[in-house]
Protein backbone atom coordinates (compact mmCIF):
# COMPACT_ATOMS: atom_id res chain seq x y z
CA UNK A 1 0.00 0.00 0.00
CA UNK A 2 1.19 3.30 -1.20
CA UNK A 3 1.76 6.42 1.61
CA UNK A 4 1.35 9.94 -0.50
CA UNK A 5 4.06 12.09 0.68
CA UNK A 6 3.12 15.62 1.48
CA UNK A 7 3.04 18.18 -1.22
CA UNK A 8 3.95 21.84 -1.72
CA UNK A 9 1.59 22.57 -4.71
CA UNK A 10 -0.77 24.60 -3.01
CA UNK A 11 1.43 25.54 0.33
CA UNK A 12 2.19 29.05 1.11
CA UNK A 13 5.61 29.50 1.90
CA UNK A 14 7.73 32.79 3.43
CA UNK A 15 11.38 31.98 3.17
CA UNK A 16 13.63 34.21 5.63
CA UNK A 17 16.85 35.18 4.06
CA UNK A 18 19.69 37.15 5.38
CA UNK A 19 18.56 40.73 3.99
CA UNK A 20 14.67 39.15 2.33
CA UNK A 21 11.27 38.42 3.08
CA UNK A 22 10.55 36.24 -0.14
CA UNK A 23 7.34 34.80 -0.90
CA UNK A 24 6.19 31.84 -3.50
CA UNK A 25 3.69 31.92 -5.68
CA UNK A 26 0.94 30.32 -3.43
CA UNK A 27 1.68 33.40 -0.68
CA UNK A 28 2.76 36.46 -3.49
CA UNK A 29 -0.79 35.59 -4.94
CA UNK A 30 -2.15 37.55 -2.12
CA UNK A 31 -0.28 40.98 -2.78
CA UNK A 32 -0.10 40.62 -6.46
CA UNK A 33 -1.46 43.61 -6.81
CA UNK A 34 -0.13 45.95 -4.69
CA UNK A 35 3.89 47.68 -4.42
CA UNK A 36 3.81 48.43 -1.28
CA UNK A 37 3.40 46.60 2.13
CA UNK A 38 3.59 47.40 5.56
CA UNK A 39 5.25 44.42 8.29
CA UNK A 40 4.30 44.04 11.66
CA UNK A 41 5.95 41.71 14.16
CA UNK A 42 4.10 39.82 17.23
CA UNK A 43 7.20 38.86 19.60
CA UNK A 44 4.86 37.60 22.15
CA UNK A 45 3.04 34.90 19.44
CA UNK A 46 6.19 34.48 17.07
CA UNK A 47 3.76 36.25 14.17
CA UNK A 48 4.87 38.11 10.97
CA UNK A 49 1.70 40.33 8.95
CA UNK A 50 2.67 41.57 5.68
CA UNK A 51 -0.23 43.74 5.30
CA UNK A 52 -1.11 45.32 1.38
CA UNK A 53 -1.10 48.98 1.13
CA UNK A 54 -2.62 50.24 -2.09
CA UNK A 55 -1.00 53.89 -3.52
CA UNK A 56 -4.54 55.34 -3.01
CA UNK A 57 -3.85 54.70 0.56
CA UNK A 58 0.11 56.11 0.48
CA UNK A 59 -1.99 59.15 -1.83
CA UNK A 60 -4.35 60.23 0.67
CA UNK A 61 -1.66 59.53 3.95
CA UNK A 62 -4.08 56.89 5.56
CA UNK A 63 -0.64 54.87 6.23
CA UNK A 64 2.84 56.33 8.15
CA UNK A 65 4.91 55.91 5.05
CA UNK A 66 7.95 55.61 7.16
CA UNK A 67 6.39 52.25 7.66
CA UNK A 68 5.68 51.13 4.49
CA UNK A 69 7.98 48.42 2.69
CA UNK A 70 8.52 48.47 -1.60
CA UNK A 71 7.58 44.76 -2.57
CA UNK A 72 9.51 43.32 -5.91
CA UNK A 73 7.65 40.93 -7.51
CA UNK A 74 9.23 38.00 -9.67
CA UNK A 75 8.04 35.21 -12.11
CA UNK A 76 6.23 32.99 -9.49
CA UNK A 77 7.85 34.94 -6.25
CA UNK A 78 8.07 38.38 -4.76
CA UNK A 79 10.34 39.78 -2.32
CA UNK A 80 10.33 42.77 0.47
CA UNK A 81 14.11 43.45 1.26
CA UNK A 82 14.52 45.10 4.57
CA UNK A 83 17.88 44.24 6.17
CA UNK A 84 16.51 45.69 9.58
CA UNK A 85 13.21 43.42 9.68
CA UNK A 86 15.11 40.65 9.01
CA UNK A 87 17.44 41.39 11.95
CA UNK A 88 14.46 41.85 14.39
CA UNK A 89 12.94 38.43 13.09
CA UNK A 90 16.28 37.19 13.72
CA UNK A 91 16.99 38.76 17.37
CA UNK A 92 13.38 36.90 18.23
CA UNK A 93 14.26 33.80 16.83
CA UNK A 94 17.85 34.29 18.08
CA UNK A 95 19.69 32.94 15.22
CA UNK A 96 20.66 34.17 12.29
CA UNK A 97 18.53 32.95 9.35
CA UNK A 98 19.26 31.82 5.90
CA UNK A 99 16.62 30.24 3.95
CA UNK A 100 14.48 29.15 6.70
CA UNK A 101 11.22 28.24 5.39
CA UNK A 102 7.79 28.86 7.59
CA UNK A 103 4.50 28.63 6.61
CA UNK A 104 1.67 31.41 5.67
CA UNK A 105 -1.71 31.87 6.21
CA UNK A 106 -3.79 34.58 4.65
CA UNK A 107 -6.32 36.46 7.74
CA UNK A 108 -9.59 37.05 5.89
CA UNK A 109 -11.10 39.73 8.15
CA UNK A 110 -7.72 42.00 8.81
CA UNK A 111 -6.83 41.25 4.49
CA UNK A 112 -2.81 40.55 5.37
CA UNK A 113 -0.54 37.43 5.18
CA UNK A 114 0.35 35.68 8.70
CA UNK A 115 3.48 33.99 8.72
CA UNK A 116 4.13 31.69 12.17
CA UNK A 117 7.54 31.97 13.14
CA UNK A 118 6.11 28.61 15.02
CA UNK A 119 5.78 26.75 11.76
CA UNK A 120 9.41 26.16 10.44
CA UNK A 121 8.80 23.60 7.57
Amino acid sequence: MFEWTKGSAYTAICTLYANNITLNNNAAYYLDEVRWCQIGIDSKSLLVAIKPVTKEEIDLKLVNLNHIHKISHGKGYLRISNKAVIDDISKLLKKPLNGEKFTVNYDEVNKMLIVDLNKQL
